[in-house]
């Protein structure tokens, strides 16, 4: 006789669907709002990256607000003052270098080294003539930017908002950290409230390292270029300090720019230059980096690209400088979230060695 098939009974309850129905509105929001949690992100990250510096000035015996309003005034006038003593200067030798490419790019094509390289396939008229067209849309191109009135508000409020997101977040860091720990048991908040603190120096150290070490870069480049006699050494040094934020992958690209336009030059200047950048690059790897980054984790060459590539595929440029900061807390998430089963794995080891 055939034994009647068993039914199973599938419960789900009232409370799972209703947490279904609100992580689906919060994924739907979160997709809706992506721009605006972008911005959240980019202030948290700006107030996490200045959080250290207004702490020590909070052990001083300053209070929280006046600490945090102190050093985002001064952040914000040191950057208002050097984009202001700057940008007239280098916006200048942009202009002339773009008009000036098609010349270089005459000049690069018929040095013995890379002409069979670029004359192949009509590759050098092709890109002569993108380089003309460049040119002679620049002025145009600035104009136009000029004139969009309504774009540049829209920024300057955006900027504006930001900094302001950022500065409420630096003030109201700790108490924003305690009200999320008060929902923890005393034994949670006790094992991860340092890893909290140590995640938040990493942030600081890496952003504000890195902001130097290119500053550093763009420096060394600009002072040889110019010993060099290459053209524009302002742009280059520019060039070179916004490449270098981007962490292993920047250095190099920049060095092929400066011996690119060394070749213009001379031999003896792109030989120089790429001397220069390869012992510079060694200086930045083995002595700066350890300086800058004495106090945050240190990452393996591999986990720094993959962090790299992985954040600039999330979020272009931006998550790319900022990659190694938050590899970084990762890091010291997981280094804390296994330290109990590496201590037991550890015990065992001991327990199983022959004595």
């Amino acid at each position: 006789m055939r034994e009647p098939s068993q039914r199973v009974e599938v419960v789900i309850s009232v409370r799972t669907l209703m947490l279904l129905l609100a992580c689906g509105i919060v994924v739907v929001l979160a997709a809706l709002s992506l721009d605006t949690l972008l911005s959240i992100f980019l202030a948290a990250v700006l107030a996490l990256g200045l959080d250290p510096v207004v702490a020590a000035l909070v052990r001083r015996g300053w209070p929280r607000g006046r600490a945090a309003l102190f050093v985002f005034a001064a952040v914000g006038a040191a950057t208002f003052t050097l984009v202001v003593l700057a940008l007239g200067p280098v916006w200048d030798e942009v202009k002339d270098f773009i008009h000036q490419l098609p010349a270089y790019w005459d000049q690069f094509t018929q040095s013995d080294f890379f002409n069979h390289i670029t004359s192949t396939a009509g590759a050098d008229d092709k890109i002569r003539d993108a380089l003309k067209d460049l040119a002679s849309g620049l002025p145009d191109a600035a104009g136009a930017l000029l004139g969009i009135a309504g774009s540049i508000f829209g920024s300057i409020l955006s900027l504006v908002t930001l900094s302001f997101l950022a500065l409420f977040l630096l003030m109201e860091r700790p108490t924003i950290t305690d009200w999320l720990f008060g929902f923890m048991p005393p034994e949670v908040e006790a094992r991860w409230h340092p890893v909290v603190e140590d995640s938040i120096q990493a942030v600081s150290s890496s952003l504000l390292g890195n902001i130097a070490i290119s500053v550093v870069a763009g420096t060394v480049a600009g002072v040889s270029s110019w010993l060099l006699g290459l053209p524009f050494p302002v742009v280059l040094g520019v060039i070179t300090g916004l490449l270098d934020l981007i962490p292993q992958v920047g250095a190099t690209v920049a060095a092929v720019i400066l011996s690119v336009v060394a070749v213009t030059v001379s031999t003896g200047a792109v030989l120089a230059t790429i001397a220069i950048q390869l012992v510079y690059q060694q200086v930045e790897n083995y002595i700066i980096y350890p300086i800058v980054y004495r106090r945050a984790v240190a990452l393996s060459p591999f986990t720094t690209i993959v962090a790299v590539l992985v954040a600039s595929a999330l979020l272009g440029v931006v998550g790319a400088i900022l990659a190694v900061p938050f590899a970084a807390v990762i890091k010291v998430v997981l280094r804390e979230a296994g330290a109990p089963r590496r201590a037991r794995m550890a015990k065992l080891r001991e327990e199983v060695q022959p004595s």
